[in-house]
């Protein structure tokens, strides 16, 4: 019995990943342009993105936010983004999750854990220079972005909304 299959040589893997690089960069999936300061934007409605961030916030037992127009999570998020947030145990977070906390003020702040200081988290918005003059603890997490709907410009919502602020 003759077998048909034919293993490629490490001359013809060459020329295959060659030949799927070119593709790749002629249809535009890769770039060299830096990183856009805007969130990306889908056709989504904001009243469609709030209602499938609410069926995931139910399944992960959360809560759903708008971000607020602040800029300090740009490009990740912006005030076209419905973030679902899950719950989460305090020992579970790792650095570089995107998290809401409630400040002191009370205001719910959304923003990406940057290092674990003894037993709370700093953090940082994306978009800011400093990290924020509060500490995630246990008692001020609301929980752990799970999931991020991007809307159309100018959508409105009814959703609490998640402050990215600077």
């Amino acid at each position: 019995m003759q077998n048909d299959c034919v293993k490629p040589g490490p001359l013809s893997l060459l020329r295959l990943s060659s030949l799927v690089a070119v593709a790749l960069i002629l249809s535009g999936c890769t770039t060299s342009a830096p990183v856009a300061m805007t969130a990306p934007q889908s056709n989504l409605s904001r009243a469609s993105a709030v209602q499938m961030a609410q069926r995931t916030a139910e399944a992960a037992g959360g809560n759903v936010f708008m971000v607020a127009p602040t800029g300090s999570m740009k490009p990740t998020l912006d005030e076209n983004s419905v973030v679902a947030v899950e719950r989460v145990f305090f020992a579970q977070l790792r650095q570089g999750d995107i998290v809401i906390y409630r400040s002191a003020a009370g205001q719910p702040i959304v923003h990406r854990l940057r290092a674990q200081v003894q037993n709370n988290w700093q953090v940082l918005g994306d978009n800011n220079s400093a990290v924020d003059r509060e500490m995630v603890t246990p008692a001020n997490l609301l929980g752990r972005v799970c999931a991020i709907f991007y809307t159309s410009p100018g959508s409105q919502g009814t959703a609490p909304a998640a402050l990215a602020q600077r």
